[in-house]
Order: structure tokens, then sequence, then C-alpha cells
């Protein structure tokens, strides 16, 4: 499991690499991601070789030691620190065969990077992790279904409202069994299920304000009985809305 709260972007590059180029065997105290835009390139890894091509993603881990060459390719490096406990956890080399929904990343990146002008430390930080969010997270097929996110925005602007399957599946002008099935294949839960965990999400950031009763508070977040929500809320909070609220106050 990737356990990342504060990735620290240290270089940013993005270089075309001629058959000139090498990486001499070292060490490196940071931990490096390489995304192959063109051509290809071979690394020598703490002592395994690895074949790196367009459309590959090589991560590189703090403490390793490295070499590499090239016949040419372009590539975008990334080099960034983590707080001590964090990590992350994905293959060395990945292949995603298309880069492009990183594409206007890199260009950000690049685009203040090399002006630094004030503030760029700011920005660069929060772009890469965007794209480090994207690289772990967002990229699986299911996740990436136009379908599902549709969905889940819907729901997450509406979930004070009555949301159904059908409601659902009349927007997206598709079939019911159908988007409920890929929504279930996508996420792991119901639709049902995704709209109480979106309601009660919101209900403890409304119960940790201190400014709402439980009852307001299920009225808030699209609860039409008071009962019901303290049920659902302990359910998946594994405490009672009146016991959440008061280890949040004291």
């Amino acid at each position: 499991m990737n356990n990342i709260t504060f990735p620290s972007m240290i270089y940013f590059v993005e270089k075309e690499c001629t058959p000139s180029w090498k990486i001499i065997n070292q060490k490196i105290p940071f931990y490096d991601l390489v995304f192959v835009l063109e051509g290809s390139s071979d690394y020598i890894i703490d002592g395994v070789q690895y074949h790196v091509e367009k459309g590959d993603i090589l991560f590189i881990k703090r403490g390793s030691t490295r070499t590499a060459s090239t016949t040419g390719m372009q590539c975008v490096s990334i080099d960034f620190q983590l707080r001590d406990g964090e990590e992350i956890l994905i293959p060395t080399v990945s292949s995603m065969t298309d880069l492009n929904e990183f594409y206007h990343l890199f260009r950000e990146l690049k685009y203040e990077w090399l002006q630094q002008s004030q503030g760029y430390q700011l920005k660069c930080q929060a772009v890469f992790a965007l794209l480090l969010h994207k690289l772990l997270f967002m990229n699986g097929e299911n996740n990436g279904n136009r379908h599902v996110r549709s969905i889940k925005r819907y729901i997450i602007e509406h979930y004070t409202e009555e949301i159904t399957v059908s409601l659902l599946a009349d927007k997206l002008n598709i079939n019911r069994v159908y988007c409920g099935a890929l929504f279930k294949k996508s996420e792991g839960m119901t639709i049902h299920s995704f709209l109480m965990k979106v309601r009660i999400n919101k209900a403890a950031i409304l119960l940790q304000s201190g400014e709402y009763n439980i009852g307001e508070v299920a009225e808030l977040t699209g609860f039409k009985d008071v009962y019901y929500f303290s049920n659902t809320f302990r359910r998946l909070m594994l405490l009672s809305p009146s016991e959440y609220r008061s280890s949040c106050l004291y």
C-alpha cells in the first residue's frame, strides 16, 4: 500500500539523450522517476538490467545504484524525496504505452521550473503531487472509465438529493443494469454504498465543526431519517454521531 502525504520534488528535466549520454555507476540519495517519451535506454539498477522504451515509466528507489546508456531517448526525469516512514510501492518498470494524460503536467512543470518566478517551488510541488497521484491511483483500467467518473462527480455534487441507479443511467444514456455493474466492478462497492460514503464523510466534517446538532447534520447530508443516519454513521465510522462529535471537540 502506498503511504505518501508530502512528496518533495527536488529536480525536473525534459531532455533529449544522445547516443553519447550515459550515467556512470552511482548510488542515488533520492527517488527517481523517468518517463520515456521516445526512443529507449538500458539501465542497470542494483545489478539488475532493465530495457525501457517509449511509454515506459522507470522508478528507482532512494539508495539504489544505477548505470544507464542509450542509442537515443527523449524523456522526463523527476527526482524527489519522501518523509521518513513514507513509501511508494510500484514496479521498477511499468508500461503505459500512452503517456498523453501526463503531458499537460510535464508542460506545467517545465514552464515553472525553467522560469523560476516567485513561488515556483510551491507551484512545482503542487503539480508534482498531482502527477504522482495520477501515476499511483488514477491509471487503472476501471478508474479511467468516463462513465464511472461522471457518476462519482454527479454524486459528490448532488449528494443531498435523492439519487438512484435509474436516474444516473438516464443521465448517462446507458442501461440501468450496466450502470450498476460497471460501477461495482470499478469501485468495489455499489452506487448506493458510494453515496452513503460521501454523505457520511460530509457529516463527519459538519460534526467536527460543532455548529450543528445531529438532526441538522442528518438533514444537511441528505438523510430523511435521523435514526437511519445514526445507524449508517456508526456502521461506517465505528462511532455514533454523538461519540464522534465528542471525540473531535474534546
